[in-house]
């Protein structure tokens, strides 16, 4: 595993996200139950974080399926909308659809560059971004971007993935798939998950983009599945690169890298489930800062 990433020209970064995300949102869908029920802490402390108020304007940016600007959308209503963006068609219909399938009114979804919002300058009172910053090649631009649309005394609220080695969903099968050389090295991209896993260094991102009072936090969240084989299933389904990898990877290949995963996720029980049922431990920073 190397500790840096090689150099990938920023315009074939953002195609290849582009893609990727495309790709997945059908995957990403299917699971959605399962991932927001590890992940609606994060949510929620964003959405208090920013202090929806009736009225509010709030963007909810790299938005995926949407699930943390719909928790905001009830805060400010009435008289006050929720605008869910990503720059993936796919994920912007599936947002679209979870939206109508919860009856709320109060929302758009719309397609759009969390590196260039395609809004008025203040016109926003509130933006949400959970895990995006990260995966976009020049974080600071965009996080300016994101000053030049809230109005004085706006709220942002982010979240990016702590280290690698405090998220061990994602580290122990990666380890796994080096080690048989189903992946040749990681990370292949200078954006990848863990790209802005520095406290410190948040703060000062945050601050150099202009703006005031950050506070960032550490949340411990866990993944749970009824086994580790199942864990492993939604690992893969949630990876593309890793799937795609490990699909062209000889039977005996194969073999081998799910039983070592399944070894490695088992090694983490959950003491509030089933027997066999685990935990996967990961680590979130979060960050909420005024306009």
């Amino acid at each position: 595993m190397s500790d840096e990433a090689p150099e990938v020209d920023p315009d074939e970064q953002r195609a290849r996200s582009r893609r990727h995300w495309e790709e997945q949102a059908p995957a990403w869908e299917r699971l959605r139950g399962w991932q927001q029920q590890a992940l609606e802490p994060v949510s929620q402390w964003m959405v208090d974080a920013i202090a929806p108020q009736p009225g509010h304007v709030v963007l909810e940016a790299a938005c995926g399926l949407g699930d943390t600007g719909l928790l905001a959308a009830e805060l400010v209503h009435p008289g006050g909308r929720v605008i869910l963006a990503d720059g993936a068609e796919a994920m912007v219909a599936a947002a679209r659809r979870h939206a109508e399938e919860r009856g709320i009114a109060n929302v758009e979804a719309t397609p759009m560059e969390l590196e260039w919002i395609d809004m008025s300058a203040a016109s926003l009172d509130g933006l949400l971004v959970r895990f995006g910053y990260m995966l976009v090649p020049d974080p600071e631009a965009a996080l300016r971007d994101a000053r030049r649309v809230l109005r004085p005394g706006g709220r942002v609220a982010l979240a990016v993935w702590d280290r690698l080695e405090d998220n061990p969903w994602f580290a122990r099968p990666l380890e796994v798939l080096l080690r048989h050389g189903v992946l040749e090295a990681w990370p292949a991209s200078p954006t990848h998950p863990f790209a802005l896993a520095d406290r410190a260094g948040l703060v000062e991102l945050v601050a150099s983009a202009g703006f005031v009072l950050p506070e960032v936090d550490r949340m411990e969240i866990a993944f749970r599945s009824p086994d580790a084989a199942t864990q492993r299933e939604r690992f893969l389904e949630l990876s593309g690169t890793s799937r795609a990898a490990l699909a062209a990877a000889s039977e005996d290949v194969r073999a081998a890298v799910e039983s070592e995963i399944d070894a490695a996720f088992a090694a983490f029980p959950d003491p509030d489930g089933p027997e066999g049922a685990v935990a996967l431990p990961g680590t979130v920073l979060l960050a909420a800062a005024d306009a």
